[in-house]
């Protein structure tokens, strides 16, 4: 494998996705930031009524509403714009959130439905539907989206600091020094297709393939005991090319670009049969921590502007401006981002990005109907 040096940072990336891990409980990174993030955006609501003096046990009510809408949104928004063959198999798994596949842009429908049922009080008229809002506590529909939704940027935060750990939704390949290769996925891929598996280990080195393409000494260990050495070499000729494919694509973090040409070494020790090879890793951006950080640098400037403008905020300059930065951003970022599903190969914008206007253009909607709105929300004496 040729070694070339160039003048670029890489980083592997190879993180244990559990906190907590046993035969019977286990406690992923992703759940527990996930679960973080509920708790930060509720002691938020519950210490900005504090301050306005307008604290009631209510705000409790409306975290949950919050979190029902985050679960429900995230996964039905996931099935209807990404993978909507779920419901001819089993519509049930349309509730299964702990398989995974969660929409940002769900989240946020079903954060604003839930709400609305919270705050608008409907009247079924015999001719048309009576919709009016309920003021809880003071505060309007508006108001109380105005507080929630820095609580919500913070938890979108670290959610995608945990998609990060878990190594999904990745960006695409680069070749400057923001790149990271992700291993994790190819560790998982060695473990199924080669199941006696003891463990798999990565290690950088200072040579390149090619610009952003790193050389990765990578070692497999086998389980003696279990397997005999013929067999362990045949399951590595037959599955070795599967595993690492020999050029890159969007799902690929590792490759193998000699083909059936790799050279490997397999060695016996005491306990252990050790297969020592040079692979090339794919750089990537790391388009999860993009996200974190500025969805955290909107939280940031929405505290401050609701802290500095307290007593003459309008209602609804807040959830405007917060619609517009965190889904104009998103439609940027993905550019660089790899497409979720094959489908968003053949269109011109990917799904992300589709989505992400209709919810720009409501953040406008709310942020210049609250600039002509007479009503200005005041502190309580």
């Amino acid at each position: 494998m040729v070694a070339q040096h160039y003048k670029l940072w890489h980083q592997i990336w190879h993180p244990n996705i559990y906190v907590f891990e046993s035969d019977f409980f286990s406690i992923k990174w992703y759940g527990l930031l996930f679960a973080i993030g509920v708790v930060l955006g509720r002691y938020f609501v519950r210490k900005s009524y504090q301050i306005e003096k307008r604290y009631r046990l209510s705000s409790e009510i409306q975290i949950i509403y919050v979190v029902v809408g985050t679960l429900f949104g995230s996964r039905i928004g996931h099935i209807l714009f990404y993978n909507p063959e779920i419901l001819k198999k089993n519509f049930f798994q349309i509730f299964f959130f702990w398989e995974g596949g969660l929409s940002s842009h769900g989240a946020a429908i079903g954060i604003l439905f839930c709400l609305a049922i919270y705050s608008f009080k409907i009247k079924w008229k015999k001719y048309w539907i009576q919709i009016k809002d309920r003021n809880r506590n003071g505060y309007s529909y508006y108001q109380i989206l105005d507080r929630i939704v820095i609580g919500i940027a913070i938890g979108a935060s670290l959610v995608r600091l945990g998609n990060f750990i878990n190594s999904e939704i990745i960006g695409k390949t680069t070749g400057n020094k923001f790149g990271v290769v992700l291993v994790k996925p190819v560790e998982e891929s060695i473990k199924k297709q080669l199941p006696f598996v003891e463990k798999v280990i990565f290690n950088k080195t200072s040579s390149f393939f090619g610009p952003g393409k790193p050389n990765i000494e990578t070692k497999i260990i086998f389980h003696k005991e279990k397997f005999k050495e013929s067999r362990i070499r045949k399951s590595i000729k037959k599955r070795l090319a599967f595993i690492f494919p020999k050029t890159e694509n969007e799902f690929n973090h590792i490759i193998n670009p000699l083909g059936s040409e790799l050279k490997y070494t397999l060695n016996r020790s005491k306990t252990n049969f050790v297969l020592q090879t040079n692979l090339v890793g794919v750089n990537r951006y790391p388009t999860q921590l993009f996200e974190s950080f500025a969805y955290f640098l909107i939280s940031v400037l929405l505290f401050i502007l609701w802290k500095k403008h307290l007593i003459d905020l309008r209602p609804g300059s807040l959830l405007g401006l917060f619609l517009i930065l965190v889904f104009l951003f998103r439609f940027l970022v993905e550019f660089i981002k790899e497409n979720q599903v094959i489908f968003e190969n053949s269109l011109y914008l990917n799904m992300g990005q589709i989505l992400s206007i209709p919810m720009i253009i409501l953040g406008f909607y709310f942020f210049f109907k609250s600039k002509k709105s007479g009503t200005a929300f005041r502190r309580l004496n």
